[in-house]
């Protein structure tokens, strides 16, 4: 009898928890005939000692919203849409969730209150990281020239103006768009895209994660609620990016100097994720699946535009009621408010601000990976 590795059983916890999710908004076959796939993450929580994996959240995508379309979210629009991004604020709607939970006086099997209005995270508890792909951005830039995807300039070589168009700000080097300028490594990434398409300013995968060391899985909710910010223990790729290790390895365990960061595992893993790309002729599932597992059951739902499937409207016209996913910045606030008692008139950024210690540590993060300085994405508030 085969025993599974760790690496196998965490992979293996989530795409069981994938599968069992209905259909609706995930890869399907086009009326055309072509297939379509997408990335898949889950965030486990592991027990050593009694060898128990815990599936918390479940995220799926390969989009993100043009920054255009942020201008009339007011917090109701996901701004990333990559499977990382969703899993990580699915976390977050848990422990949320959990909070409320055990404020309301039933059992959570993740958090306990402590005195005040704090929470922490059970003690047997860490937790592991599955990805369907190597992460966007820095990490993936091996396997794309490994796999002949795209034409690799030197850009240095090219005429100014071709030059330029690598950068979102042609006076910040250190921020590339997209997949321009394959052979640049340790630089932060927009998400990918076309070059005609219009411009998404949020941050690589790659990057993402690699912050997730200096800042925590919290976001700044959780965060605010919990008694000590929790970390990744563990990343688990395919054991077809074994690789690339020394590339994965210097992206995010590499550009982070500061003594302070959490830097975690990474593991390979041999179970096969049955969504993910098989074929050059297939092409990205447009939605997104999302699904939190807390300890009064699970909820999913499918994102598609950055909002509910069957919310989206086009243009300039106001978002439609309840447009708005459980992970979006409308939904945490307002679940947030319910757990702690804020000011009337307090919105999301304004709240977010004012955690300095947090502050200091993004900026610190931003910083380090960053050193010409960073682009933030639409000031997206909700109230």
């Amino acid at each position: 009898m085969n025993m599974l590795t760790f690496a196998d059983q965490v992979a293996e916890t989530v795409i069981k928890g994938y599968n069992e999710l209905s259909s609706k908004g995930k890869p399907c076959i086009r009326s055309n005939g072509v297939k379509e796939w997408t990335v898949l993450a889950g965030i486990v929580a592991v027990d050593d000692v009694a060898e128990e994996f815990r599936l918390l959240s479940i995220g799926t995508g390969l989009k993100a919203t043009p920054e255009v379309e942020l201008i009339r979210s007011q917090g109701r629009i996901v701004h990333d849409c990559h499977a990382e991004i969703v899993c990580l604020r699915a976390f977050n709607a848990l422990l949320l969730k959990e909070f409320q939970n055990v404020k309301d006086g039933r059992d959570s099997f993740l958090v306990e209150q402590k005195a005040g209005e704090y929470f922490k995270i059970k003690e047997k508890w860490h937790f592991a990281m599955y990805i369907s792909r190597i992460p966007c951005g820095d990490a993936s830039m091996g396997v794309l020239v490994d796999a002949d995807d795209a034409e690799i300039f030197d850009y240095d070589e090219l005429d100014d103006d071709y030059a330029k168009k690598q950068y979102i700000d042609p006076e910040i080097h250190s921020i590339i768009r997209g997949r321009a300028n394959y052979a640049l490594r340790n630089v932060v990434r927009t998400k990918p895209g076309r070059a005609d398409s219009n411009i998404t300013l949020s941050k690589s995968c790659s990057d993402k994660l690699t912050m997730k060391q200096l800042t925590s899985l919290c976001n700044s909710l959780t965060w605010c609620l919990l008694d000590a910010p929790v970390y990744l223990n563990f990343v688990i790729l395919p054991k077809r990016y074994e690789n690339q290790v020394k590339r994965i390895n210097e992206t995010f365990l590499g550009r982070l100097k500061d003594r302070n960061s959490h830097n975690f595992e990474i593991q390979f893993c041999n179970i096969p994720f049955p969504d993910d790309k098989h074929t050059e002729s297939q092409q990205p599932c447009f939605s997104s699946c999302l699904c939190l597992f807390s300890s009064i059951g699970k909820h999913s739902e499918i994102i598609l535009n950055g909002v509910k499937l069957g919310f989206y409207v086009k243009g300039n016209k106001p978002l439609r009621k309840n447009c708005q996913s459980c992970i979006s910045r409308y939904a945490l606030w307002n679940e947030f408010k319910k757990i702690k008692t804020v000011p009337s008139e307090l919105d999301y950024l304004s709240f977010k601000s004012s955690l300095v210690d947090r502050i200091n540590i993004v900026t610190k993060a931003k910083k380090e990976l960053s050193p010409c300085g960073w682009i933030s994405t639409y000031r997206d508030t909700s109230i």
